[in-house]
């Protein structure tokens, strides 16, 4: 074995003896405090991990996004313990907001502290059809829109039974009236017996030329909040506006506290995830 020296000469060639006692001595140092590994670096030299260079990670980490709640109770399941698996519900329904956090190494009173880094994030998705009617809900069209609208979402109407309310066929049929009668003046409406409203117009080229429009005061759609949820039916009340001097007329629906819709919605997720993640689920933020 070489002495220390014959080694120094022998792979430092070109400098002193001193300086290459200085730039061995100048190399990291790897020790612990309180079982806790740490790396002393030398000025000027920079500590880069390259985990991916190994086979296989050592542990777990990294976090997933997921838009379906079978989808997350399936992750939770297969990933997750009861021993260091907790869920996190950050919920409020009046502002919309649904997120459960899985921490799949968590703290835990039966096992070691967890390094909380691997995880699994749902975020419902709201359905393209809670979406349409949401963003229409109390917005003014004009005669010609409002019809287009309720011919493209017609198979959202339904007609709870003994309801009494419009089906899809009614409302198809009440779209096509507004198209074929876009020319005209619109006067005073009537309510009728029947729970309809009922307005006479006029050609706009033949005063005495008149007839009759008859309107549903309300409908219902049945919808599902979130994407691949449950259904819902939600009632609509239908409004319009005519204006006196034009005569013409603007339609608009108003959704029936679709706020409270939303909420039944997220707490029957909560209630499934409740049942089936087979974790612990809290209310409040994982930190």
């Amino acid at each position: 074995m070489p002495k220390p020296q014959e080694f120094i000469s022998g792979t430092l060639s070109g400098t002193t003896e001193a300086e290459a006692i200085a730039s061995l001595a100048a190399q990291p140092v790897v020790s612990q405090i309180c079982e806790t590994p740490i790396a002393l670096l030398p000025q000027g030299w920079e500590l880069t991990a390259k985990p991916e260079l190994l086979p296989k990670p050592t542990r777990k980490s990294g976090t997933v996004s997921l838009h379906e709640v079978e989808s997350f109770i399936h992750v939770v399941k297969a990933q997750g313990s009861l021993t260091n698996t907790n869920v996190y519900l950050d919920v409020d329904y009046a502002k919309s907001k649904f997120v459960a956090t899985a921490v799949f190494n968590d703290h835990s009173a039966y096992a070691d502290a967890g390094h909380r880094d691997h995880r699994a994030v749902f975020s419902p998705r709201f359905s393209e059809e809670w979406l349409r009617w949401t963003k229409s809900d109390k917005q003014q069209m004009s005669q010609a829109v409002f019809a287009s609208f309720l011919e493209a979402n017609q198979r959202d109407i339904q007609s709870p039974p003994n309801s009494g309310l419009p089906t899809g066929s009614d409302v198809l049929t009440f779209a096509t009236q507004l198209q074929e009668t876009r020319k005209v003046k619109y006067g005073s409406g009537i309510n009728l017996q029947n729970g309809l409203v009922q307005i006479e117009f006029t050609e706009e080229n033949d005063t005495g030329t008149k007839g009759k429009l008859d309107l549903f005061r309300k409908f219902a759609i049945g919808v599902r909040p979130f994407f691949n949820g449950t259904a819902y039916s939600v009632q609509a009340f239908l409004r319009y506006r005519i204006d006196r001097n034009s005569g013409e007329i603007v339609f608009w629906f108003e959704l029936d506290r679709p706020d409270v819709t939303l909420e039944d919605a997220a707490k029957a997720i909560v209630q499934q995830i409740r049942e089936q993640a087979g974790v612990p689920v809290l209310f409040g933020l994982p930190g």
